[in-house]
């Protein structure tokens, strides 16, 4: 029986790869409205078209003559920069956290992963204070500076991975997902993208994952497409302010900048790495505490200008961004107890999910190298030990 060209899965496949129905059909040599009916299922490649699909797209040809045999059910994406991002930045993002959910479920059969806290425990928590605290108490913090945002979200049971979506619009975002399989079983899981671009600032992750981190406690059950301009800000700044906190809680940073000059810029930029956030995020949180007033957050800013020290700040690109491990180490553990091979994990996820992904996508979502996936077993190159036994006896 011949297998049937899924339409949807080459939109999937272009969009993930940033091109336009035009440019598409530019590569494979057909005319735009032919990339049209092949994508509204009114029409399929020739057989010679489809060997092409591979090469141009990056998915195998099995990719585009399947489709899913579970359900992905989205609140809604948080996109921090979602006022000024365009759609042809969003979309590959939005596709590779829906493999990334893919892989989580996967490895979620093997991995005993830490417990995503039921949101319902915060629901009778007004105020942001009392949040913050509850939230590091989870996974055993004090109130000092967080060294490691992302260490401390997979402690606490989310799902973190790391792109190169090179889109300076785009922070960061994140997405609770729910998972369900033909058998009635289904899973949830809270994802958040951060970017690892070579511009990538070590101090702004910080804050950008303490942000999504928020909106996962503030905004359940909002879909956030669904807002208007003026409430998409609102939702921000609440999540703005619990990130705030989160990071710099009011006694203790409030306790350092008490025997500190407030007001002179050389205060923060000595805080900075203490901290590990940003100086504009420290002046910004000195002002909610109210330690400095107005004329003294102009005048620090204006401090900041003169010394050329906004966009990047000091030391932004000193310190390298930091990257999740757990897909890292469930590989591995797999792996090293002899569960899986590594080559057939790309091939189970194919049989259980239905969905072909190379190892080069599949090594960008785990964070690994994309030989992790590939089988050298049957390799034609054979090598063996030089006899340098006899050699040194000569």
């Amino acid at each position: 029986m011949n297998k049937i060209f899924n339409g949807q899965r080459l939109k999937e496949a272009r969009l993930y790869n940033k091109l336009t129905i035009t440019e598409l059909a530019e590569k494979l040599n057909v005319s735009k409205q032919m990339i049209s009916k092949y994508e509204n299922g009114n029409g399929e490649p020739s057989f010679e078209k489809s060997l092409q699909l591979p090469n141009i797209l990056g998915y195998p040809r099995e990719f585009f003559y399947t489709k899913d045999i579970f359900k992905l059910k989205s609140e809604g994406t948080f996109f921090r920069s979602r006022l000024t991002a365009t759609q042809k930045s969003k979309d590959p993002a939005s596709i590779a956290l829906k493999y990334s959910v893919i892989v989580r479920d996967f490895l979620e059969q093997y991995i005993e992963f830490p417990i995503l806290e039921d949101r319902a425990n915060y629901e009778n928590y007004e105020e942001y204070d009392l949040i913050a605290k509850k939230m590091r108490e989870y996974v055993g913090l004090n109130d000092g500076p967080i060294h490691d945002i992302v260490e401390v979200v997979e402690l606490m049971g989310f799902t973190v991975i790391s792109m190169d979506y090179s889109e300076s619009k785009v922070d960061a975002f994140s997405s609770m997902n729910r998972i369900e399989k033909n058998n009635g079983e289904h899973n949830d899981y809270f994802v958040i993208v951060t970017g690892t671009g070579e511009r990538s600032s070590f101090y702004r992750q910080q804050f950008s994952i303490a942000h999504e981190m928020a909106h996962w406690v503030l905004h359940q059950n909002i879909n956030p497409q669904e807002l208007d301009k003026d409430e998409y800000k609102m939702m921000e700044d609440e999540a703005n302010k619990l990130a705030s906190i989160f990071l710099m809680p009011k006694e203790s940073f409030g306790a350092e900048l008490s025997s500190k000059i407030v007001d002179e810029i050389d205060t923060y930029y000595n805080l900075k790495r203490k901290w590990n956030v940003s100086m504009a995020a420290m002046i910004k949180r000195a002002r909610d505490l109210k330690i400095i007033n107005a004329d003294q957050e102009v005048k620090l800013y204006k401090q900041m200008h003169y010394r050329k020290w906004k966009n990047p700040e000091p030391f932004d690109f000193e310190t390298k961004v930091t990257v999740p491990i757990a897909f890292k180490q469930s590989l591995e553990l797999l792996i090293d107890e002899g569960i899986l091979k590594g080559h057939e994990i790309p091939f189970n996820i194919a049989e259980q999910y239905n969905l072909y992904l190379t190892p080069k996508m599949l090594a960008m979502i785990c964070g690994v190298e994309p030989a992790m996936f590939i089988d050298n077993s049957q390799s034609r190159v054979v090598l063996k030990i030089k006899d340098y036994k006899n050699h040194k006896s000569s």
